[in-house]
């Protein structure tokens, strides 16, 4: 993981935003979820992640360098700096260390497993230019350039709810900016994409995992997205409760309290407790 990584919410992306007129933006404030963010995710459980990315994002980013950020630029955002982000603001929200269960690939019996922030792996791969010029090597080929941009968050957006190999055709005709008036060769395709995960920044976590059920060794990929808002999914009892506890106490209304953020929820809960706990 780079160095300046969070400081206070602040943090250096792995790719960066190049805008039309040439500047890059790379330096991210994000303040913590409050009540709503986490609401919102609990309520909205069939939103596809991409588009649950871009809603919190928009609602929790406080500055990109000195440029106000808005949806629209989220979505212009590539798609490893949005998940470097939500990364961030998952470690803001719940802390360093993930606990999560996976099935082993051959006997199906669950297993938990338990790693810390610092194992996603992210590879930096910062962007001075927002669109790439990429001419096929082979000797015997002989065919325009293709101009192409890496994906982003409109493009998650866009093929969300495309599977497999569609979503594949999808996103890469939406990146290809000029093909040169030759389409692309199914083998064309494949570079190309190989070409754009070379440049692109990478935020990737492969667990090898080994079953202690049956010995079974495996690698399982881990979405730390998805992750991340099914966790707050599965505390919004919680946050009904929180909420409850202290309307009761401080007499404050729901959409005072929601507008707290999570860990100012927990201090005035750790001094309820300290307050009413019989002495």
């Amino acid at each position: 993981m780079p160095a300046a990584q969070l400081s206070d919410g602040i943090c250096n992306l792995p790719g960066g935003l190049v805008l039309d007129d040439g500047r890059r933006l790379g330096r991210a404030e994000l303040r913590p979820l409050t009540g709503r963010e986490e609401e919102w995710v609990a309520q909205h459980s069939d939103t596809p992640s991409a588009l649950m990315s871009t809603k919190i994002l928009s609602a929790c980013f406080v500055r990109l360098d000195e440029v106000p950020v808005d949806s629209d630029i989220i979505r212009k955002m590539l798609v490893g700096d949005r998940d470097f982000l939500i990364l961030q603001l998952r470690r803001m929200t719940f802390g360093e260390r993930f606990a999560a269960v996976f099935s082993c690939q051959d006997c199906k019996v669950a297993m938990d497993v338990e790693f810390l922030a610092q194992d996603i792996l992210v590879e930096p791969r910062p962007q001075d230019v927002a669109t790439y010029i990429w001419q096929f090597q082979e000797p015997a080929m002989t065919r325009p350039p293709v101009r192409f941009r890496l994906p982003n968050g409109a493009d998650q957006e866009a093929v969300a709810n495309l599977g497999g190999n569609e979503a594949v055709d999808v996103l890469l005709a939406r990146c290809v900016i000029d093909d040169g008036g030759t389409p692309l060769t199914h083998d064309e395709c494949v570079a190309v994409i190989a070409e754009m995960d070379r440049l692109a920044p990478q935020i990737d976590l492969e667990l090898d995992l080994s079953c202690p059920e049956c010995g079974h060794s495996f690698t399982a990929p881990f979405d730390c997205t998805a992750f991340f808002f099914s966790e707050i999914r599965a505390q919004s009892r919680h946050l009904m409760r929180e909420v409850h506890y202290l309307a009761l106490h401080y007499h404050w209304s729901e959409a005072e309290i929601l507008d707290l953020q999570r860990h100012r929820r927990r201090d005035y809960l750790a001094l309820l407790n300290e307050t009413l706990r019989p002495n």
